[in-house]
């Protein structure tokens, strides 16, 4: 008779299946970790690192409650799409000035002028009391806050050796990818300890707090 067949290898051991899809991650984020570590400890481009993990961090933190704060100061959800409006209008009008910025002067200068756009834009927004209000903090934000990411990582990509510039760029948009979750899912502690630690149970106020996170960088 003819030999029997072996049976086939396991799929959970071995050079296959999960065990090697788990190593393959595992590398992957090894590899992430060891890239952001060099890009926050280079001399060119580490400081724009820090402020744009801080800012999507911060930013990210506040998102779940701005509706709720918008409707808190009696805006109307059509008032609400005109402040998005605004912001979008002039990302396309200024988009453009930052590029040119960033080509023909300073790369820091187009980086460092979106991030005090978004930041004052915050601010703006954390102390308005009515809709013109936030429609002057739209309008600020759209002088460049809405660029700022855009900038960091064209400023990023023209810093990174022409060898290694495909991982830095793949690596920062992850990095802002994962941050940008990871600071939505830090809300709700984040709504604990404002309220059971520092005690404040109004909430506009604590609205307030939550998009004065925008600001810290």
């Amino acid at each position: 008779d003819a030999p029997m067949a072996s049976p086939p290898a396991s799929s959970s051991g071995g050079n296959g299946g999960p065990w090697a899809l788990f190593g393959l991650v595992k590398e992957a984020v090894r590899e992430h970790v060891k890239l952001a570590y060099q890009l926050a400890r280079d001399d060119a481009i580490g400081s724009i690192m820090l402020a744009v993990w801080l800012v999507t961090l911060g930013g990210n933190m506040h998102n779940p409650v701005l509706s709720f704060f918008y409707l808190g100061l009696g805006m109307k959800a059509e008032e609400i799409g005109w402040a998005g409006v605004i912001t979008t209008v002039g990302q396309l009008v200024f988009g453009p000035i930052y590029g040119w910025i960033l080509d023909k002067h300073s790369a820091y200068l187009s980086v460092v002028l979106s991030l005090f756009s978004c930041g004052f834009a915050c601010l703006a927004r954390g102390v308005a009391t009515s809709t013109t209000a936030i429609y002057v903090a739209a309008a600020i934000m759209s002088l460049g806050g809405m660029t700022f990411e855009t900038m960091a990582l064209a400023t990023v990509s023209r810093y990174a050796p022409l060898h290694r510039r495909a991982i830095v760029v793949a690596g920062f948009l992850l990095q802002v990818k994962v941050l940008g979750i990871l600071g939505r899912a830090l809300y709700p502690a984040w709504h604990a300890l404002v309220i059971h630690g520092f005690k404040v149970q109004n909430d506009m106020l604590r609205y307030r707090l939550a998009i004065s996170l925008c600001i810290t960088p």
